[in-house]
């Protein structure tokens, strides 16, 4: 996700190439990030478990104090991590990074709402992004829209205007408030799906736009 194909790994013989690896050291990893972001004219991003951002929160929260566009990738996100049980398994994480204050935080539900994600924070100047992916695969929504995501909240499934209930998701699971929506709808429900990609963005919306 973080990997540049075109380029190799920086050492000391090939201290050009653009692809770092800082090992088990998330900490570090920010805080470096911060530097070259600081130093300028580089557009910096790192990447590492989204249940290991406790790590590196104290250089993530100071990005944000200093208006440092860094991107930091989260991967794993949700309990669906397969194989590396509860250790690996981010819970609290997601509230605690929304908490920070200047730092936008994207959860996107499937490939198309990661492109707009990644194209939000490439574009940002005073702002850290962090983008928070699932490690499972997951189905492309046909209601999710790139040009939306921006707006933080949308909808991605409706099966009436005069619905009776919403159901408001993130990332994987906007794939099961879809498929329970259309449970609900052969029960009679008339059920409209609210993608949350970020809180953030949703909350510097005007008015009529949160309406």
């Amino acid at each position: 996700m973080t990997y540049i194909n075109d380029d190799g790994l920086q050492d000391a013989e090939h201290p050009l190439n653009r692809n770092i690896q800082f090992g088990v050291r998330e900490f570090g990893m920010a805080t470096i990030l911060n530097g070259m972001a600081l130093h300028g004219g580089l557009r910096v991003f790192g990447g590492t478990f989204f249940v290991f951002s406790d790590y590196l929160k104290a250089a993530m929260r100071l990005s944000a104090l200093q208006g440092l566009p860094v991107v930091y990738v989260f991967t794993h996100d949700s309990i669906a991590v397969g194989e590396d049980g509860p250790t690996h398994e981010p819970i609290e994480q997601l509230s605690g990074l929304r908490a920070i204050p200047n730092l936008t935080v994207l959860r996107p539900a499937d490939a198309r709402e990661t492109q707009a994600a990644w194209h939000y924070a490439l574009t940002q100047k005073s702002t850290p992004t962090a983008l928070v992916l699932t490690r499972q695969n997951l189905v492309v929504e046909k209601g999710t829209s790139f040009t939306a995501v921006e707006k933080g909240a949308y909808v991605v499934y409706e099966s009436s205007t005069d619905f009776d209930t919403i159901l408001l998701a993130s990332g994987s699971e906007i794939n099961l408030a879809v498929e329970a929506a259309k449970k609900l709808v052969v029960q009679g429900g008339k059920v409209r799906v609210v993608s949350v990609p970020s809180t953030e963005l949703f909350d510097a919306n005007q008015q009529n736009i949160k309406n």
